[in-house]
């Protein structure tokens, strides 16, 4: 049984093998049949060769264009979801066709409906990486009238009004309403500017035009929301904070102006952060700051840059950038710098009052390039910025500049920028300073340090070092943006050398400024060349101007530079009190001898800091009792007739002030009178140092008494003017003597001819 069956078995095989064969083989017979039916049909219609050659062009073609428009990785055409056509052609038109890292890493998760946390280096496209989306997601839907579709707000106007104009152009090419600018600055203005005008001006163009984006500082935000019903925020999709270090994580407890603006908003809309500084690498630390600004499970982006030292070889766009979703991979390392590697970073150490000289002597070797110099306080600027105007600005002239200072290239031109000057003063130093094609300087404070984004900044220079070291990243970032290349200089004394390590730590480099540089050279000082004879040979070495006493003699001439300068002491031992690194700059390592010396100060103000000194410092010469610190004028008549005022009421009225006004004034008069004497004496032949006789000193008294009366006489007889009778009688302290000079002058010709009467009755 067993053979028989696996006989059946090998028998049904073989019929089934045999039929399948079989199969086989007609199917082949007729699938040759239909091949020759084909070619017989291809004969038939075959073409001429002139044809195959076109068909075969034709082909080769259609194989290259798809080529073509395959698009590359890493450019705006390969997001996905794609772009609109008016976004893509916004950047063809500013030949932007490659993402930079942070964009490559933000648009796309902005797009699908992600919250985004970022920390990028200064200058890597952070305002396109939130504007593209956010532009995106507004014109795919429609809005009311009223209503709000995104909301951008930045820490300083400066920054608002340029992430305003971006906005303007993108909204431009998309067909999409401009959006509406919320910054402070003014409370009139016929409204025709858009920068500083009332609220209700901005209210009245947004009723008009039904804007869906706007873009402004928390304070005038807040106060529209408050105060006005008008914006309606109930449908809000997309929130931007940009520099949100400054917005939400600078201090322990949120600005309640911030939390004002977000307790208003929706919670279900899109939130993304954007800063230069704050890492978002710590978990712990990250979490309640990101539960302030109201975010869901956000996406953290840490685009890191790999510290290579440039050279001048290395490509421009030489960027080794590094992003990732993921917390855990997002740790600075030794390798990775927060300033981009375009940039190079030096550090000079100084003496404490050489650091102007030393900043004079670099603008003046360095007058073909545009420098942005920051100091410490807003008055530092001011004191700083009006005195070099008018020792180094030649178009500065009578405090007004020159309409067409732009052609004059070879001046050094110097704007001022600052917190506390009016908005319109700050937009306008800001335009003439982006209208220099080369050149110039812009003294400015902190103000300046975020977003300000002129592109052909060559140098950034730091008289003084920022009160927080994150601050640093944001000044230095100014300079190499978008690929340039750029350098910055800041200035330390030997006490604040240990702020290097500390940069250096936080992934931020810096070396030391060549010696080849001018400002390295030593200070003279007198501006002239100095021969050095060695054993072979001769060498002359130029030495650097001392500029103090220049601006010293500007104090001595002008008490608006007098005034300046004592207000930048003040602010600035204030500001340096509150440097975060306190173990750094310490203030009982502060020289304030030298630093009163810096300012040019001619008496050291009365402040709690200085209540120790009695007035005496070590490394500081006040100016001498013949100086009369309040016969200083304003150069403006129009100031310094209303000081003439205030002074006059308070001389009257008594007190502490007027006593010590006074003493001084007749201690600063008995001074000049004993020179004037001594001018005579010498003038006669005599020895000033000669002690003279009772009968000698009451014969000059008689001759200037002489000397008065003929005055007098010739004033009566309109041989001359009051003018000329103070100045010959009283020389330059006429003026602050006024019509009590001229009684007591009265009263002693009364008094002498009495005398005279006397004597020749006698």
């Amino acid at each position: 049984m067993g053979s028989k069956s696996k006989k059946k078995t090998t028998k049904s095989f073989a019929t089934e093998s045999s039929v399948s064969t079989d199969e086989r083989v007609k199917s082949v017979k007729d699938d040759d049949a239909k091949k020759e039916r084909t070619i017989s049909k291809e004969a038939n219609d075959k073409p001429s060769s002139s044809s195959l050659d076109k068909n075969q062009k034709k082909k080769r073609k259609r194989k290259e264009e798809p080529v073509t428009n395959i698009p590359q990785k890493g450019s705006f055409r390969s997001i996905q979801p794609p772009l609109s056509q008016g976004v893509l052609n916004f950047l063809d038109q500013k030949e932007f066709h490659t993402m930079t890292p942070v964009q490559e890493a933000t648009i796309p998760l902005f797009l699908q409906n992600k919250d985004v946390a970022v920390q990028a280096v200064t200058g890597s496209g952070k305002t396109l990486a939130f504007l593209i989306p956010t532009l995106e997601r507004i014109s795919k839907r429609p809005w009311k009238k009223h209503q709000i579709g995104a909301l951008i707000l930045s820490p300083t106007r400066e920054l608002a009004m340029q992430t305003y104009r971006v906005c303007c152009e993108l909204c431009e090419s998309m067909n999409v309403s401009l959006p509406l600018l919320l910054v402070g600055g003014g409370s009139g203005g016929s409204g025709n500017s858009v920068n500083h005008r009332p609220v209700t001006e901005d209210l009245k163009t947004f009723q008009r035009e039904a804007n869906d984006i706007v873009i402004g500082t928390p304070g005038r935000v807040e106060d529209v929301l408050t105060r006005y019903n008008v914006l309606d925020v109930s449908e809000l999709d997309m929130l931007i904070l940009d520099e949100a270090d400054v917005l939400l994580f600078g201090k322990t407890v949120m600005d309640p102006t911030i939390a004002s603006v977000l307790s208003r908003l929706p919670k279900m809309r899109r939130t993304g952060i954007f800063s230069a500084t704050t890492t978002f690498t710590n978990n712990k630390s990250i979490k309640p700051l990101l539960q302030r600004a109201g975010m869901r499970n956000p996406v953290l982006i840490n685009v890191q840059v790999a510290a290579v030292a440039a050279s001048p070889t290395q490509p421009e766009n030489s960027d080794n950038a590094k992003q990732s979703n993921d917390t855990k991979n997002t740790k600075p390392s030794d390798a990775t710098t927060y300033t981009p590697t375009s940039l190079t970073n030096y550090y000079m150490v100084t003496k404490l009052e050489e650091k102007i000289s030393r900043l004079v002597a670099f603008l003046q070797s360095h007058r073909h390039e545009k420098t942005i110099v920051f100091f410490l306080t807003c008055a530092c600027v001011d004191f700083y910025g009006s005195a070099l105007q008018q020792l180094l600005d030649s178009t500065f002239q009578k405090g007004k500049k020159k309409q067409k200072c732009n052609n004059d290239d070879d001046d050094l031109v110097i704007e001022l920028l600052h917190g506390k000057l009016v908005q319109k003063r700050r937009e306008k130093a800001m335009e003439r300073f982006r209208e220099r094609k080369s050149g110039g300087a812009l003294f400015c404070t902190d103000v300046a340090a975020r977003g300000l984004d002129v592109s052909d900044i060559d140098w950034v220079v730091q008289v003084d070092a920022p009160q927080d070291p994150s601050q640093f990243v944001h000044r230095v970032g100014r300079a190499a943006r978008a690929g340039r290349r750029g350098s910055s200089l800041v200035f330390l004394t030997e006490k604040e050398e240990a702020y290097v390590d500390l940069l250096s730590n936080r992934q931020v480099p810096l070396q030391m400024l060549p010696e080849d540089e001018v400002c390295c050279r030593d200070i003279e000082q007198i501006g002239v060349e100095e021969e050095v004879r060695d054993e072979e040979e001769q060498v002359e070495t130029l030495k650097i101007q001392n500029i103090l006493p220049g601006i010293r003699g500007l104090a001595l001439k002008d008490r608006d530079i007098l005034e300046k300068g004592t207000k930048a002491f003040t602010s600035y031992i204030r500001a340096y009190k509150e440097h975060v690194c306190g173990f750094i700059f310490r203030f009982a390592s502060l020289d304030l001898g030298h630093l009163a010396t810096s300012f040019c100060l001619l008496r050291l103000p009365k402040m709690p800091e200085l209540r120790d000194t009695k007035g005496k410092l070590k490394h500081f010469t006040p100016a001498g009792p013949e100086v009369d610190i309040y016969a200083i004028p304003f150069l403006d008549k129009a100031r310094e007739s209303a000081r003439q005022k205030r002074l006059a009421v308070e001389l009257a009225a008594g007190g502490k002030n007027a006593k010590q006004i006074k003493a001084e004034q007749r201690k600063a008069e008995q001074l000049k009178r004993h020179q004037e004497r001594r001018q005579a004496a010498i003038q006669k032949g005599r020895n000033p140092d000669k002690k003279r006789g009772r009968n000698a000193q009451i014969v000059d008294e008689w001759e200037e008494l002489a000397k008065e009366e003929r005055l007098y006489k010739k004033l009566r007889r309109g041989k001359i003017s009051k003018e000329d009778y103070d100045d010959q009688l009283f020389g330059s302290s006429a003026k602050k003597k006024g019509k009590k000079s001229a009684e007591k002058v009265d009263d002693a010709v009364s008094e002498s001819s009495s005398s005279q009467d006397e004597d020749s009755s006698s």
